[in-house]
């Protein structure tokens, strides 16, 4: 509820920043276009706590939000949603649910956040979403912003025995709220996110071992079939290492083209990936290069042992074989 977040507001022995907000779908509608928008209620604190920055135009006042002023900003993907441009939608019109609000500023790009991208979002004042668009003074969520000095479990504390009075929940009774630190999220995502890099890098590790164990028996192969070429070439003059590095070249070759196929199909499919989930695309050139760099080595250490047996080879013997 909205006056939970005033309670919280009340309180002064925190220097905390409460930024209620609530959200729903709605259509929108600009010209010929017409989208399912994600709405936000929202009061100009929470841009400062959300960390939003305004790209064009401006956020709007405590007093259009007391007003329940027809007034919206939109993420940076909006326009481009709308099949329109930043400019042309900046102090236009837009419909939502059939109601004209004015767009006053757009954000810059904030990029996704794991479970929401902000860039496809739009923003309303408070007051506006709950008594124009939504109907409820039901809030989705409140977010307190604190310094980094705070005590955040005595904060959490405070929040909890706040919202139990305002509730009037008594002693032992179950909380009809939750709260969360997302720090504490944070950090999960940031352990989830270094479990499942490792996973890849042995799932990496444990094909780059196969696939190079499989250039081997290629080569080793290679080396049966070419016998009597490799004996013409040593009767012919042909020095135990130019027959090596001939065997180690054509084994880094190998896997330098099995790499380039692998970054065109990785490449590729990422993004797709990122197309679909409206994800940033990036694909760094340390990337492309390492992984190059890294079947090279792979072909140069699984090429030796072929190359080796290559330039073993009995010239005589060789040119003897059927």
């Amino acid at each position: 509820m909205i006056k939970d977040a005033e309670a919280l507001a009340e309180n002064t022995e925190h220097n905390w920043m409460i930024a209620p907000a609530m959200n729903g779908n709605r259509q929108i509608k600009f010209r010929n276009s017409n989208i399912s928008g994600n709405i936000n209620g929202y009061l100009p604190i929470n841009f400062k706590v959300r960390g939003f920055e305004i790209g064009q135009g401006r956020i709007f006042t405590e007093k259009e939000n007391l007003g329940r002023k027809r007034v919206i900003i939109v993420g940076s993907k909006v326009p481009g949603e709308l099949k329109t441009s930043a400019r042309q939608l900046l102090n236009n019109e837009i419909l939502v649910a059939g109601t004209s609000y004015k767009v006053i500023g757009i954000l810059k790009e904030e990029g996704s956040t794991g479970w929401q991208n902000p860039d496809d979002d739009l923003y309303v004042p408070l007051l506006t979403a709950s008594q124009r668009i939504f109907g409820t003074d039901r809030l989705g969520w409140i977010n307190v912003g604190i310094s980094n000095d705070t005590n955040v479990d005595y904060v959490m504390m405070t929040i909890e025995e706040i919202l139990r009075q305002k509730h009037d929940i008594g002693p032992g009774g179950e909380n009809d709220f939750r709260i969360n630190d997302w720090s504490q999220f944070s950090d999960l995502r940031r352990q989830a996110t270094g479990i499942f890099t490792a996973l890849i890098a042995g799932i990496a590790g444990i094909s780059l071992i196969v696939g190079g164990i499989g250039v081997m028996n290629i080569m080793l192969v290679s080396v049966t079939e070419r016998t009597r070429e490799i004996g013409l070439r040593k009767a012919l003059g042909a020095t135990h290492k130019s027959i090596m590095m001939q065997f180690i070249i054509e084994a880094v070759l190998l896997c330098v083209l099995g790499g380039l196929i692998g970054v065109f199909i990785g490449t590729s499919l990422l993004y797709l990936f990122a197309t679909f989930n409206d994800w940033p695309f990036a694909m760094p050139i340390s990337a492309i290069i390492g992984s190059i760099t890294f079947s090279a080595l792979v072909g140069l250490f699984f090429g030796i042992w072929p190359a080796k047996r290559a330039a073993q080879l009995d010239p005589a013997v060789s040119l003897r074989y059927e």
